[in-house]
Protein backbone atom coordinates (compact mmCIF):
# COMPACT_ATOMS: atom_id res chain seq x y z
CA UNK A 1 0.00 0.00 0.00
CA UNK A 2 3.00 2.62 0.54
CA UNK A 3 6.16 2.32 -0.52
CA UNK A 4 8.73 4.51 1.06
CA UNK A 5 10.47 4.15 4.44
CA UNK A 6 10.18 6.55 6.80
CA UNK A 7 12.68 7.14 9.50
CA UNK A 8 11.16 9.71 12.01
CA UNK A 9 7.93 12.13 11.22
CA UNK A 10 7.85 14.97 12.82
CA UNK A 11 5.06 17.98 12.74
CA UNK A 12 6.78 21.29 11.85
CA UNK A 13 4.20 23.66 11.04
CA UNK A 14 1.71 22.67 13.84
CA UNK A 15 4.19 22.38 16.91
CA UNK A 16 1.75 22.23 19.60
CA UNK A 17 -0.84 19.56 17.68
CA UNK A 18 1.79 16.90 17.23
CA UNK A 19 5.01 16.15 19.14
CA UNK A 20 5.33 12.64 19.08
CA UNK A 21 8.27 11.18 16.67
CA UNK A 22 7.14 8.12 15.04
CA UNK A 23 9.90 5.42 14.17
CA UNK A 24 9.16 3.31 10.94
CA UNK A 25 11.08 0.97 9.15
CA UNK A 26 8.31 -0.07 6.46
CA UNK A 27 5.04 1.59 5.53
CA UNK A 28 3.97 -1.61 4.25
CA UNK A 29 2.47 -3.04 6.76
CA UNK A 30 -1.18 -1.91 7.69
CA UNK A 31 -2.11 0.00 11.07
CA UNK A 32 -3.63 -1.69 14.01
CA UNK A 33 -6.63 -0.88 15.71
CA UNK A 34 -8.73 -1.74 18.72
CA UNK A 35 -11.71 -3.92 17.88
CA UNK A 36 -13.76 -2.53 20.18
CA UNK A 37 -13.12 1.14 18.43
CA UNK A 38 -13.84 -0.76 15.23
CA UNK A 39 -17.25 -1.82 16.23
CA UNK A 40 -18.44 1.20 17.60
CA UNK A 41 -16.74 3.70 14.81
CA UNK A 42 -18.19 1.30 11.90
CA UNK A 43 -21.32 1.03 14.13
CA UNK A 44 -21.92 5.04 14.22
CA UNK A 45 -20.42 5.54 10.34
CA UNK A 46 -23.37 3.40 9.11
CA UNK A 47 -25.97 5.15 11.34
CA UNK A 48 -24.71 8.72 10.35
CA UNK A 49 -24.60 7.22 6.45
CA UNK A 50 -28.09 5.91 6.91
CA UNK A 51 -29.71 8.70 8.08
CA UNK A 52 -28.44 10.70 5.13
CA UNK A 53 -29.23 8.19 2.72
CA UNK A 54 -33.03 8.61 3.87
CA UNK A 55 -33.09 12.18 3.99
CA UNK A 56 -31.38 12.18 0.00
CA UNK A 57 -34.02 9.42 -0.57
CA UNK A 58 -36.88 11.41 0.93
CA UNK A 59 -36.33 14.65 -1.81
CA UNK A 60 -36.28 12.66 -4.56
CA UNK A 61 -32.61 13.81 -6.51
CA UNK A 62 -29.13 12.50 -6.66
CA UNK A 63 -27.70 10.69 -3.84
CA UNK A 64 -25.84 12.88 -1.45
CA UNK A 65 -22.24 11.78 -0.47
CA UNK A 66 -20.73 11.52 2.83
CA UNK A 67 -17.42 13.15 3.44
CA UNK A 68 -16.06 11.72 6.72
CA UNK A 69 -13.97 14.48 8.41
CA UNK A 70 -10.72 12.71 10.32
CA UNK A 71 -9.30 15.86 11.79
CA UNK A 72 -7.04 15.50 14.94
CA UNK A 73 -8.41 11.98 14.78
CA UNK A 74 -5.71 9.09 14.93
CA UNK A 75 -4.49 7.10 11.91
CA UNK A 76 -6.09 3.62 13.25
CA UNK A 77 -9.72 5.48 13.30
CA UNK A 78 -9.35 6.04 9.58
CA UNK A 79 -8.20 2.54 8.92
CA UNK A 80 -10.91 1.18 10.65
CA UNK A 81 -13.56 2.91 8.58
CA UNK A 82 -11.06 1.99 5.27
CA UNK A 83 -11.38 -1.25 6.05
CA UNK A 84 -15.27 -0.54 6.24
CA UNK A 85 -15.54 0.51 2.90
CA UNK A 86 -15.10 4.02 3.08
CA UNK A 87 -12.46 5.90 0.78
CA UNK A 88 -12.62 9.37 0.59
CA UNK A 89 -11.53 11.20 4.68
CA UNK A 90 -11.46 14.94 5.26
CA UNK A 91 -8.54 17.15 6.54
CA UNK A 92 -8.77 20.70 8.04
CA UNK A 93 -4.81 20.71 8.25
CA UNK A 94 -1.99 20.45 5.59
CA UNK A 95 0.73 19.22 7.45
CA UNK A 96 -1.75 16.95 9.00
CA UNK A 97 -2.89 15.38 5.70
CA UNK A 98 0.64 14.80 4.07
CA UNK A 99 1.53 12.70 7.05
CA UNK A 100 -1.95 10.44 7.10
CA UNK A 101 -1.65 10.45 3.27
CA UNK A 102 2.40 8.63 3.62
CA UNK A 103 0.91 6.12 6.35
CA UNK A 104 -2.29 5.25 5.20
CA UNK A 105 -3.44 3.30 1.85
CA UNK A 106 -2.92 4.93 -1.23
CA UNK A 107 -6.68 4.55 -3.07
CA UNK A 108 -7.65 6.75 -0.18
CA UNK A 109 -9.62 10.00 -2.11
CA UNK A 110 -7.94 12.91 0.18
CA UNK A 111 -10.19 16.47 1.11
CA UNK A 112 -8.71 19.16 1.66
CA UNK A 113 -11.19 21.61 3.82
CA UNK A 114 -9.33 23.47 5.31
CA UNK A 115 -8.16 27.40 5.55
CA UNK A 116 -5.11 26.85 2.67
CA UNK A 117 -2.01 29.33 2.63
CA UNK A 118 -0.35 30.19 -0.71
CA UNK A 119 2.71 28.87 0.48
CA UNK A 120 0.90 25.30 1.53
CA UNK A 121 -0.39 25.07 -2.06
CA UNK A 122 2.82 23.21 -3.00
CA UNK A 123 2.62 20.92 -0.06
CA UNK A 124 -1.15 19.65 -1.01
CA UNK A 125 -0.30 19.13 -4.47
CA UNK A 126 3.05 16.82 -4.26
CA UNK A 127 0.32 14.19 -2.70
CA UNK A 128 -0.63 12.28 -4.65
CA UNK A 129 -3.97 10.84 -3.98
CA UNK A 130 -5.04 14.71 -3.05
CA UNK A 131 -8.84 14.24 -4.71
CA UNK A 132 -10.26 17.36 -3.58
CA UNK A 133 -9.58 20.98 -2.64
CA UNK A 134 -12.98 21.97 -0.97
CA UNK A 135 -11.94 25.66 0.28
CA UNK A 136 -10.50 27.89 -2.94
CA UNK A 137 -10.79 30.87 -2.71
CA UNK A 138 -8.21 33.13 -4.73
CA UNK A 139 -7.14 32.93 -8.14
CA UNK A 140 -3.35 32.94 -7.15
CA UNK A 141 -4.03 29.90 -5.14
CA UNK A 142 -5.49 28.02 -7.99
CA UNK A 143 -2.84 29.16 -10.28
CA UNK A 144 0.01 27.91 -7.86
CA UNK A 145 -2.11 24.28 -7.09
CA UNK A 146 -1.89 24.16 -10.87
CA UNK A 147 2.23 24.82 -11.50
CA UNK A 148 2.70 22.93 -8.39
CA UNK A 149 0.55 19.90 -9.71
CA UNK A 150 2.71 20.03 -13.17
CA UNK A 151 5.77 20.17 -11.34
CA UNK A 152 5.25 17.22 -8.76
CA UNK A 153 2.66 14.74 -10.06
CA UNK A 154 2.03 15.26 -13.48
CA UNK A 155 0.79 11.59 -14.40
CA UNK A 156 -1.62 12.30 -11.33
CA UNK A 157 -5.58 13.35 -11.69
CA UNK A 158 -6.25 16.88 -11.82
CA UNK A 159 -7.26 18.29 -8.50
CA UNK A 160 -10.26 19.05 -8.81
CA UNK A 161 -11.78 22.19 -6.52
CA UNK A 162 -14.51 23.75 -4.70
CA UNK A 163 -14.66 27.28 -4.85
CA UNK A 164 -15.57 28.27 -1.29
CA UNK A 165 -18.13 31.01 -1.09
CA UNK A 166 -18.77 33.24 1.74
CA UNK A 167 -21.98 32.80 1.93
CA UNK A 168 -22.78 34.40 5.81
CA UNK A 169 -21.11 37.63 5.58
CA UNK A 170 -18.64 37.25 8.48
CA UNK A 171 -15.43 38.83 8.35
CA UNK A 172 -13.39 35.83 10.34
CA UNK A 173 -14.40 33.80 7.78
CA UNK A 174 -12.59 32.84 4.52
CA UNK A 175 -14.66 32.90 1.05
CA UNK A 176 -15.30 35.07 -1.63
CA UNK A 177 -18.51 37.28 -2.40
CA UNK A 178 -17.21 39.88 -5.10
CA UNK A 179 -19.43 38.55 -8.16
CA UNK A 180 -16.44 39.15 -10.61
CA UNK A 181 -13.68 37.33 -8.81
CA UNK A 182 -15.74 34.53 -8.46
CA UNK A 183 -16.68 34.07 -12.17
CA UNK A 184 -12.87 34.71 -12.72
CA UNK A 185 -12.40 32.09 -10.68
CA UNK A 186 -14.51 29.74 -12.76
CA UNK A 187 -13.24 30.52 -15.83
CA UNK A 188 -9.63 29.95 -14.74
CA UNK A 189 -10.86 26.44 -13.62
CA UNK A 190 -12.91 25.64 -16.76
CA UNK A 191 -10.30 26.85 -19.30
CA UNK A 192 -7.87 25.51 -21.18
CA UNK A 193 -5.10 27.40 -19.46
CA UNK A 194 -4.37 24.88 -16.83
CA UNK A 195 -4.20 21.12 -16.72
CA UNK A 196 -3.89 20.29 -13.32
CA UNK A 197 -7.09 21.98 -11.53
CA UNK A 198 -10.25 21.40 -12.59
CA UNK A 199 -13.72 23.34 -11.36
CA UNK A 200 -15.98 20.84 -8.71
CA UNK A 201 -18.22 22.64 -7.46
CA UNK A 202 -19.32 25.43 -4.51
CA UNK A 203 -18.42 25.16 -1.11
CA UNK A 204 -19.67 27.28 2.15
CA UNK A 205 -19.77 26.77 5.89
CA UNK A 206 -22.54 28.45 7.25
CA UNK A 207 -23.23 30.45 10.24
CA UNK A 208 -23.32 29.18 14.02
CA UNK A 209 -26.39 30.68 14.47
CA UNK A 210 -28.04 30.01 11.02
CA UNK A 211 -27.00 26.42 11.33
CA UNK A 212 -28.32 25.77 15.26
CA UNK A 213 -31.73 27.92 14.43
CA UNK A 214 -34.59 25.76 13.62
CA UNK A 215 -36.23 26.91 10.18
CA UNK A 216 -37.73 26.11 6.70
CA UNK A 217 -34.53 27.47 5.39
CA UNK A 218 -31.09 27.96 6.06
CA UNK A 219 -30.07 31.76 4.32
CA UNK A 220 -26.59 30.90 3.75
CA UNK A 221 -27.74 27.75 1.98
CA UNK A 222 -29.87 29.56 -0.03
CA UNK A 223 -27.26 31.62 -1.37
CA UNK A 224 -24.84 29.32 -2.24
CA UNK A 225 -27.44 27.40 -4.18
CA UNK A 226 -28.36 30.70 -6.14
CA UNK A 227 -24.41 30.94 -6.97
CA UNK A 228 -24.62 28.05 -8.16
CA UNK A 229 -27.87 29.06 -10.43
CA UNK A 230 -25.78 31.37 -11.98
CA UNK A 231 -22.26 30.38 -12.72
CA UNK A 232 -25.10 26.85 -14.07
CA UNK A 233 -26.51 29.82 -16.39
CA UNK A 234 -23.34 31.66 -17.45
CA UNK A 235 -21.18 28.76 -17.94
CA UNK A 236 -22.87 25.71 -19.23
CA UNK A 237 -21.83 23.86 -16.03
CA UNK A 238 -23.32 21.68 -13.11
CA UNK A 239 -21.71 22.28 -10.46
CA UNK A 240 -21.71 20.03 -7.32
CA UNK A 241 -22.55 21.71 -3.90
CA UNK A 242 -20.46 21.52 -0.29
CA UNK A 243 -22.57 22.24 2.50
CA UNK A 244 -23.75 21.06 5.85
CA UNK A 245 -21.46 19.70 8.57
CA UNK A 246 -23.18 17.91 11.67
CA UNK A 247 -25.19 20.37 13.25
CA UNK A 248 -27.02 21.32 10.05
CA UNK A 249 -26.81 18.51 7.39
CA UNK A 250 -30.01 17.28 7.22
CA UNK A 251 -31.48 20.96 6.43
CA UNK A 252 -28.64 21.19 3.60
CA UNK A 253 -29.98 18.03 2.06
CA UNK A 254 -33.11 19.38 1.94
CA UNK A 255 -31.43 22.55 0.16
CA UNK A 256 -30.01 20.58 -2.64
CA UNK A 257 -26.50 20.08 -1.12
CA UNK A 258 -24.57 17.18 -2.95
CA UNK A 259 -21.93 16.31 0.02
CA UNK A 260 -22.16 16.68 3.74
CA UNK A 261 -19.17 16.63 5.94
CA UNK A 262 -19.52 14.88 9.03
CA UNK A 263 -16.91 14.55 11.79
CA UNK A 264 -18.20 14.50 15.12
CA UNK A 265 -20.92 12.21 14.62
CA UNK A 266 -18.79 9.94 12.99
CA UNK A 267 -15.18 10.11 15.06
CA UNK A 268 -16.87 11.40 19.01
CA UNK A 269 -15.46 15.02 20.01
CA UNK A 270 -11.76 15.85 19.09
CA UNK A 271 -9.11 16.04 21.32
CA UNK A 272 -7.52 19.19 22.37
CA UNK A 273 -5.11 20.04 19.40
CA UNK A 274 -1.68 19.58 22.09
CA UNK A 275 -2.85 15.99 22.68
CA UNK A 276 -3.77 14.69 19.40
CA UNK A 277 -1.62 11.89 17.93
CA UNK A 278 -2.13 10.58 14.68
CA UNK A 279 -0.54 6.93 15.91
Amino acid sequence: MLTRSIKSIRYKTLPTLYTTIFNYTTMSKKISYDSQRQASLSQQFDHVKAMIDTESNARATEPVSLLAVSKLKPASDIQILYDHGVREFGENYVQELVEKAELLPSDIKWHFIGGLQTNKCKDLAKVPNLAYIETLDSLKKAKKLNEARGNYQPDQPAIKCDIQINTSDENQKSGLQDENEIFEMVQYLVSDENKYVTLSGLMTIGSWDVSHTEGEENKDFSTLVQWKQKIDEKFGSKVRLSMGMSADFKQAIKQGTSEVRIGTDIFGVRPPKDQAKIL
